[in-house]
């Protein structure tokens, strides 16, 4: 185990597998639909989302006139439909009826929402903002409803019980994965000096030492590799032809 650097602009990929949003939007009558790969709840009160969105997509202007939006969030059964939908235009065609998913009517915008979801939320444009090379979309949430198989309303969480039933999770390229289980922090709430004194555990401490043996042992293997010649190159590079959000 080697901690390697990687390029600046490649931080974002350690955030990734994150639940896709699939953004359906609506302007004089003309639906879209795009998956978008950062989305995040960002005040409670009121209730906000945000989105963000580079300029050349359609979704964005589509929002910025249509100041609506919702976030269809995808069961695997849309896997290859939300790689689709990220790859082609709308303006070249229909997208959303050359796609084949069903939609039905939001309870409060005319953006449509897709089947083969389980969460969809409904959002009027509350404000946009220029972050760098994308637009940053804020949302204010009308209207929310999940399907009861993937979202547990008792907990307040994803039920996790069923593989059909989980938000597909993007994890960057043509790569994407679901949930697996869901487990509780068992610590209790202690004050510092007792934390100090007792601390949690042993895991961290071993998994550390552990990790260190490995990095040592990875460090030594490759200062061989170089005295005989052997060593690849060290890249801090990501594969460039994984696609921007």
């Amino acid at each position: 185990m080697v901690r390697k650097r990687m390029l600046e602009d490649d931080a974002r990929r350690l955030l990734g597998g994150s639940p896709v949003a699939v953004v359906s939007t609506n302007w004089r009558g003309v639906g879209n639909a795009a998956p978008i790969a950062w989305s995040m709840p960002v005040s409670v009160n009121p209730p906000l989302v945000a989105i963000a969105v580079h300029p050349s997509r359609r979704t964005h202007d589509m929002i910025k006139f249509g100041e609506e939006f919702a976030i269809n969030i995808p069961s695997k059964v849309l896997l290859n439909h939300t790689q689709w939908l990220g790859m082609v235009s709308n303006t070249i065609g229909d997208k959303l009826e050359a796609s084949g998913i069903p939609t039905f009517k939001g309870k409060e915008i005319d953006s449509p929402l897709l089947e083969g979801c389980i969460g969809w939320i409904e959002c009027t444009l509350h404000d946009f903002y220029t972050m760098g090379d994308h637009t940053l979309f804020i949302g204010k949430v009308v209207s929310a409803q999940a399907d009861t198989d993937g979202f547990d309303f008792n907990s307040g969480m994803w039920a996790l019980d069923d593989d059909e039933y989980k938000p597909l999770m993007y994890l960057g390229g043509r790569s994407y994965s679901i949930m697996n289980d869901g487990f509780d922090a068992t610590v209790e709430q202690r004050p510092v000096e007792q934390m100090i004194e007792e601390g949690i555990g042993r895991e961290l401490e071993e998994a550390e030492a552990e990790r260190r043996i490995k990095r040592e042992e990875e460090a030594e293997r490759r200062e061989e590799e170089e005295r005989r010649g052997e060593a690849e190159p060290d890249t801090s590079s990501l594969p460039r032809e994984l696609p921007d959000a």
